[in-house]
């Protein structure tokens, strides 16, 4: 982004600006006249950063066991199941988010999972293929 406006953007204000504003709204184009920048830079500084977020659940004990005992009943999991290491780590990791967290879709978990099984494959073919010429040699 430039911070100076070009010397076509003052030619346009000058001497085209209805023709170029009657464009701008028939094209759903934010206007980048000088005079309508200045106005969108005091706008615009903020609206890039502002992310509107659902409501944040704060935690507590209760509704944190609350919401693990209806996950255990919904997914039909052992009550163990919370006491695994794994399941302790995710929560751990959660536990640091500053602005709740997003779960990934079902899709992108498929894929992570199919990539890191790929990932094993080609690690574990390397490894006969390095042991196996190794069991030649002796």
């Amino acid at each position: 982004i430039v911070n100076q406006m070009s010397t076509l953007q003052w030619h346009m204000q000058a001497t085209h600006q209805a023709k170029y504003c009657k464009w701008a709204v028939a094209n759903g184009f934010t206007s980048m006249l000088p005079n309508d920048v200045k106005c969108l830079n005091r706008q615009l500084s903020l609206e890039g950063h502002l992310v509107e977020k659902g409501q944040v659940v704060q935690y507590s004990e209760s509704s944190f066991r609350e919401a693990a005992i209806s996950w255990l009943i919904e997914m039909d999991q052992l009550i163990h199941a919370l006491q695994h290491p794994a399941c302790q780590k995710m929560a751990e990791i959660a536990s640091h988010a500053r602005n709740g967290i997003k779960i990934p879709s079902c899709g992108q978990m498929q894929q992570a999972i199919i990539n890191i099984f790929k990932t094993s494959l080609l690690n574990l073919c390397k490894w006969f293929s390095v042991h196996r010429q190794l069991s030649q040699m002796y």
